[in-house]
């Protein structure tokens, strides 16, 4: 889509109440879709607006994001697979900009995280993990200023995903009223290293609120 279209595009949807899930990768894109999205608010409507993959944010950029009530859904593999490799292209200015996660969430962007899969494992703890870290393939570290507080990476890959799929009210949390469909973890995350998430044993699933242990 041609940045300069990308308002007029979307506006029938938005126009008849639905959300909008847009692929935008670099800041180029991010600066038509923010424009795009500052557009499509002047008609009031809130309905949720959520960037996928959402590769590079600059400073200003994740300051626009807050302020027009965007979220970003993640692509997971950025930073430990690529972060290193794409710093010869990017140069060291816009190489920081990569998957800017805890700029995002202080600005008050919800953040969630996919996998891509098959370009990453669809292992949300170890997705959270990276983002815990910022560690990367090579041994480095990539941004360290932007790793996620646990919390946060716990939110990242629960109810704000859920958020993200605009299922919110029926998972992505225990709570009265939701499904009791959930993983049973063997460890707390929240009491485990950031580099030890995608170590954490899954020891079963909630199922329509029925225990099923993987060892049965």
């Amino acid at each position: 889509t041609e940045p300069d279209a990308i308002a007029e595009t979307i506006r029938p949807y938005w126009d008849a109440g639905f959300d909008v899930r847009i692929h935008s990768n670099g800041d180029e894109a991010q600066d038509a879709t923010l424009n795009a999205l500052a557009s499509l608010r002047e008609s009031g409507a809130d309905q949720r607006f959520i960037i996928e993959h959402g590769g590079l944010f600059s400073p200003d950029e994740v300051r626009r994001a807050g302020e027009l009530g965007a979220a970003v859904s993640a692509a997971s593999h950025y930073v430990f697979y690529l972060g290193e490799a794409y710093q010869a292209a990017l140069g060291p200015e816009r190489g920081a900009w990569i998957t800017p996660l805890a700029s995002l969430s202080a600005a008050g962007v919800p953040v969630a995280l996919h996998s891509d899969a098959p370009l990453a494992p669809p292992l949300p703890l170890r997705a959270a993990s990276v983002h815990l870290t910022r560690a990367t393939r090579e041994g480095g570290l990539l941004t360290p200023s932007e790793r996620l507080a646990p919390i946060e990476a716990l939110e990242a890959i629960t109810i704000d995903a859920a958020y993200a799929l605009g299922l919110e009210d029926e998972i992505g949390s225990i709570a009265p009223g939701k499904r009791a469909d959930f993983t049973i973890l063997d460890a707390n995350p929240l009491a485990t290293a950031g580099e030890d998430w995608g170590d954490i044993p899954v020891w079963g699933v909630m199922l329509g609120g029925e225990k099923r242990p993987l060892s049965k």
